[in-house]
Order: C-alpha cells, then structure tokens, then sequence
C-alpha cells in the first residue's frame, strides 16, 4: 500500500505543479477537446485517475468517462511541452453538466509496473521460539520445521528481495558470528543476516537485493537456517523473508 501511495501523492503533486485542471472558460468545452484522440485503459488505470480528480473536489458520481489523451493532439485548452510520455500520460476526465478536466500522472504502463510490484511482493515468516544453542532451520508460520528439502514451496517464477532477523544473544563470543542463511532446495544460496556475538543482548539485521538478483522457479522449496558456532546460546530468532513472485 506505501507504494500506491507514493504513486497517488507523485500524482497529484504534478497536477498542482502543472496546472492542468483547465481552467480556460465556464463554458462547454470546443469539439477540438471532445473529439481528442485516446488511448484505451484499464478499469484500474480509470479508478486511479478518479481518485485524483476526487482529490481535487470532483466529486466521482459526476464523472461520466475517462480516456488516455494523445500528447500529440493536445485538447485547445491545455498547452504544456516538454511532457515524457514514455513515463506520464494525460488523462481526460469528462465531468457531467462541465467541462473536462485534465490529469498527467504515471502512464498505463508504469502503473501496471507499479501495481505488479506490489501484488506481487510477499513476506514469509519464519522463527524459533526459546534458546536455541545448535545450527538448526526455522519454523514456518504454521510451526513447520524446515529441514534441506522442506520449506515454503514457491507458487510462480519470483526472486528473493530482502530478508531481516532479530534475536537475542546470551554468550559472549569474541571473534564469532551467528547466521541465519536462505537455502533453495537445500543450498545456500548466499544471502544472509550476520551477527557478531562478541557482544550480547538484543541483536537485528536486514538486507535487501534488487529484484531478478536472487531467482527462484515456481515449485522451488526455500528454507532457512540458523548456523551457530559450539557454545553459542541465542534466543527467539524471527526472520522476515521477502519475495517477489511474477505473473
């Protein structure tokens, strides 16, 4: 949803910075602005760019159309240059009993970019509960312990994009590290959380990849493990593992 969001706020910034809500006559707009070529967009993209204009005090019932306006055959009321129309495009609102609006914003592809991302993006929980003093896996949410060639099973194509850890830490341990490693069917795949026992108490780490970095196939079993040296004793282990899963 933080992502939607920083897409709405982008959106409605650059239509206060633009100056697009025509405001050119009170009266009914030229054919030249109703007869503009469009684009044809998705019901989701159509609803998006309601919510701008309902941001802006048109209220949504008044709203009879929304279509995807060509930057190269601009309505008469609007005139701006300079506009990137591989990232923005602009949309015509029709509002009932008034002329159109207009709204630039984030174009049909990048919001579906957009959106893919966040439908796409899934956390996996995983801990061990107590004192823990051997290399063992983690649990799964549902209590499951994970083991080389059991764990999550992946549903679709996807990638590893973070993964963050904390625990407790009760031994003091100069010069040794605590692990909590990501396997995929039961190999490491070198990325981690890493915590120093030289000191004690309270410990977190995370770390993030770029997605396409660490891919994983649908049908893929990912678990995670903990490798702790002889004599660690280290407490209540929650990880948090993020996915990426494609269409």
């Amino acid at each position: 949803m933080k992502r939607f969001s920083v897409i709405l706020a982008f959106a409605i910034v650059i239509l206060l910075a633009v100056g697009v809500l025509a405001e050119t006559s009170s009266i009914v707009p030229s054919s030249n602005s109703t007869n503009i070529s469009s684009t044809a967009i998705s019901g989701e993209v159509a609803q998006f760019v309601k919510n701008i204009a309902g941001n802006r005090g048109i209220p949504q019932n008044q709203i009879t159309g929304v279509r995807q306006v060509d930057f190269n055959n601009l309505p008469s009321e609007v005139n701006i240059t300079n506009i990137d129309n591989t990232t923005l495009a602009m949309y015509q609102v029709n509002v009932n009993g008034s002329k159109p609006i207009y709204v630039i914003t984030a174009s049909q592809v990048e919001f579906k970019k957009e959106l893919q991302n966040f439908v796409g993006k899934m956390l996996l929980n995983l801990g061990l509960p107590g004192e823990i003093t051997n290399s063992t896996f983690l649990m799964s949410a549902a209590g499951v312990q994970g083991s080389y060639d059991q764990g999550y099973v992946m549903i679709r194509d996807g990638s590893i994009t973070g993964i963050s850890t904390s625990l407790d830490n009760e031994n003091q341990m100069s010069g040794q590290i605590a692990q909590i490693v990501i396997y995929k069917n039961g190999q490491p795949i070198g990325f981690r959380n890493t915590f120093d026992l030289g000191e004690t108490g309270s410990m977190s780490d995370y770390n993030t990849v770029g997605d396409g970095t660490i891919n994983f196939n649908k049908g893929d079993v990912i678990s995670v493990r903990a490798i702790l040296p002889d004599g660690a004793k280290v407490y209540n282990i929650n990880t948090l593992l993020e996915i990426n899963e494609k269409e």
